[in-house]
C-alpha cells in the first residue's frame, strides 16, 4: 500500500465535534527512561538503573492511558501507531509491554495492522527477548547503531562495537523481517566524505527497507557539549556537513532509498507511520516519565501541548496518587498550531497539508499564512 494517499486521506479527517474527533487516528508514544549508561551526545529524559521496578513501572503506564480515555471521554478511539521509546525499552520486561498492549486494546480500537514500534540497543537485543517482544505485537524494531565505526563509538559514549552491531541488524531481520530499522550519524569529528562513503554503503548492504540518517548535534548539558566548549570536539565546517549529507542523498539512492523526511529514507513503502503522522500534525498521547503529547479536547475542541514529569520516582508516585503523572497541560494558541504544521510539514516529502492546515487555522488558506512570490 502506498503510504501518501493513506496520509492525505487521514487529512482530510475534521475535529469539528466528538464523533469526527473518535474517528481520527491517535498515536501513543511511551517512554522507558532507563538505560545501562548514557552516551556523551544524549540530552533525552534517561536515567542509568540497572534493576528498575518494573511492576510499578508497569502499572503507573497503565493507569495513564486508562486516565486519558477516562478524563476525555476517548474509550474506542482508533488507534494509529503505537511507539516504545527511550531510553532503552529493550531493556523492559515483555511481559510489561504485553499488558500495556492489552489495555490499550481494551481501551481503543487496535487494528490489527497497526504499527507498533519498539527502539532497541545491539546489547539489549538477545535473540530469544525480541523473540518473545514480537510474539507479543510488537511488529517493527528501531535500533541505534549511529556509527560502524569502533574508535567513533567508543568516543559516544555507546557500549556496543560495530560487530555486535552487525549482527543484532542480521538477527533482528530474522524476527521482524523487513520491520527492522536503525539510526546512524555523520558530522562526527574528523570525518571525511569518503570515510562515510564506505560507512554508509556498508550499512546499506545490511539494512532492511528503512534507515535514519542524522548529523550529530551538540546539546547544551551533554559530556560532549562540555568538550565542545572546551575545545575537545570540533565539528565539521559547514561546508563539510552539506558534502556529507549531499553524499547520503546520492548513496541512499543508488540502493533504492527514497528520502521521505529531512533525516529518513525508505524503500517498498516502508515509511514511518509513527514519525509520518507526528509531522503531519495527528494527535498523540505521550505517556511515562518526561513524554511529550498533543492532544485535541473533544469538549472545547482546543489543542493542547502535554508535558510528564520527568524524575521516574516522582511521575510513579503520582500516578499511584492522582491516577496519572502529569507536569503541563498547556493550550497550544493559533499561532502555535499553524507554526507547527507549517515547520513539520516542510520536513517531509509530502509537504504541508491544505486541507488539515485550513481546518486547524480557522479556515485561513497556506497562502495567507506564507507570502509565495
Amino acid at each position: 500500500m502506498d503510504y501518501i494517499p493513506y496520509l492525505l486521506k487521514i487529512y482530510k479527517l475534521a475535529i469539528d465535534h466528538k464523533s469526527y474527533l473518535l474517528k481520527q487516528p491517535l498515536m501513543i508514544y511511551i517512554h522507558w527512561p532507563f538505560c545501562k549508561s548514557k552516551c556523551t551526545y544524549c540530552n533525552f529524559n534517561k536515567y542509568i538503573n540497572p534493576k528498575p521496578d518494573h511492576e510499578r513501572m508497569k502499572n503507573s503506564l497503565i493507569s495513564e492511558i486508562k486516565d486519558y480515555v477516562q478524563k476525555h471521554d476517548m474509550k474506542g478511539r482508533i488507534i494509529h501507531s503505537i511507539y516504545f521509546g527511550g531510553g532503552t525499552p529493550s531493556l523492559a520486561l515483555p511481559s510489561t509491554f504485553e499488558a500495556i498492549l492489552n489495555t490499550i486494546a481494551n481501551e481503543f480500537i487496535l487494528p490489527s495492522n497497526t504499527e507498533i514500534t519498539m527502539e532497541g540497543n545491539p546489547t539489549s537485543t538477545e535473540t530469544g527477548k525480541l523473540q518473545n517482544f514480537h510474539s507479543i505485537g510488537i511488529n517493527r524494531l528501531s535500533l541505534g547503531l549511529q556509527s560502524l565505526n569502533d574508535m567513533e563509538l567508543k568516543r559516544l559514549g555507546r557500549d556496543h562495537t560495530s560487530k555486535e552491531a552487525i549482527s543484532a541488524i542480521k538477527e533482528s531481520i530474522k524476527i521482524f523481517r523487513e520491520n527492522v530499522t536503525f539510526d546512524l550519524m555523520f558530522g562526527r569529528e574528523g570525518q571525511t566524505v569518503d570515510d562515510w562513503k564506505v560507512e554508509l554503503k556498508n550499512a546499506l548492504e545490511i539494512a532492511s527497507d528503512h534507515i535514519s540518517l542524522y548529523e550529530l548535534t551538540i546539546k547544551k548539558g551533554t559530556p560532549l557539549y562540555k568538550d565542545f566548549i572546551k575545545g575537545k570536539f570540533k565539528k565539521p565546517s559547514f561546508d563539510n556537513l552539506a558534502d556529507l549529507y549531499n553524499i547520503t542523498l546520492d548513496i541512499t539512492k543508488l540502493y533504492g532509498f527514497q528520502q521521505y523526511e529531512v533525516s529518513n529514507f525508505q524503500r517498498n513503502e516502508k515509511y514511518s507511520k509513527h514519525n509520518y503522522g507526528y509531522w503531519s500534525g495527528l494527535d498523540y498521547l505521550g505517556i511515562g516519565p518526561g513524554a511529550h503529547g498533543r492532544l485535541t479536547d473533544p469538549k472545547n475542541k482546543m489543542r493542547y501541548r502535554t508535558i510528564r514529569r520527568l524524575y521516574p520516582e516522582n511521575w510513579m508516585k503520582q500516578c499511584e496518587e492522582t491516577g496519572e503523572g502529569i507536569a503541563k497541560y498547556e493550550q497550544m494558541n493559533l499561532e502555535d498550531i499553524k507554526n507547527e504544521l507549517i515547520l513539520f510539514g516542510l520536513r517531509t516529502r509530502i509537504g504541508i497539508p491544505r486541507i488539515r492546515f485550513k481546518k486547524y487555522s480557522q479556515g485561513q488558506e497556506l497562502e495567507e499564512v506564507i507570502f509565495i512570490n
